[in-house]
């Protein structure tokens, strides 16, 4: 993937080489349409432009988490060799029936990247802002669910409400706990890690 298909704000501005000071993260996500834009809406949401606190670049690459692992890694690193890191880099991925999802973690730990994993997929996190689910679901079950909030196919809806995220992560919370990250009860999900995060780098709380 080249730079220029990152999606999210532009390039930081730099004054004398030198960029503000802010957090940068970087978000890759294994979805190529509803990751992207709900991060793209979300940090609109919280204001975070990316000339004053933080600057988000979500990636969409594929159906695969060890993809995404690895082109987050590509990206950091080639933004650090261009003399203006990222603070922070996620990878934003799906239980699913994905095989490589084992070495996908152990891979981000490696790497020092940051993984958020979905059960079944991400759209348990959308449809946590809607209503509170703690009991076993499919993608198909989800996809039905959401489709009556809106939803048709993989974009996200005008509408969406992204300002409910604290009722989301309280619903988040109810959930098992997690003891094994790259297998998770269904549903989970650690995304309201990221967003603590972005939330955070931000200086705003949950």
């Amino acid at each position: 993937m080249s730079r220029r298909q990152l999606r999210g704000p532009q390039r930081i501005s730099k004054s004398k080489n030198r960029r503000i000071e802010h957090t940068k993260i970087l978000i890759a996500t294994e979805g190529i349409n509803t990751e992207p834009q709900y991060f793209e809406k979300f940090t609109a949401l919280i204001k975070a432009k990316a000339i004053r606190v933080v600057s988000i670049k979500p990636v969409g690459v594929g159906r695969d988490p060890l993809s995404v692992v690895s082109e987050a890694k590509r990206l950091r690193d080639l933004e650090g060799r261009g003399g203006d890191p990222f603070d922070a880099v996620w990878c934003v991925v799906d239980v699913d029936e994905h095989a490589s999802l084992e070495r996908a973690c152990i891979e981000a730990g490696r790497a020092s990247i940051e993984i958020a994993v979905s059960s079944p997929c991400f759209e348990i996190w959308l449809l946590w802002h809607f209503e509170n689910r703690t009991s076993w679901i499919n993608a198909s079950m989800l996809s039905k669910l959401l489709r009556k909030k809106g939803f048709s196919g993989k974009d996200m809806p005008s509408g969406f409400p992204y300002e409910k995220y604290p009722e989301a992560m309280n619903n988040a919370s109810r959930c098992e706990k997690v003891k094994v990250k790259h297998a998770p009860p269904n549903p989970h999900s650690s995304v309201p890690d990221l967003i603590s995060a972005l939330l955070d780098a931000h200086g705003q709380k949950p």
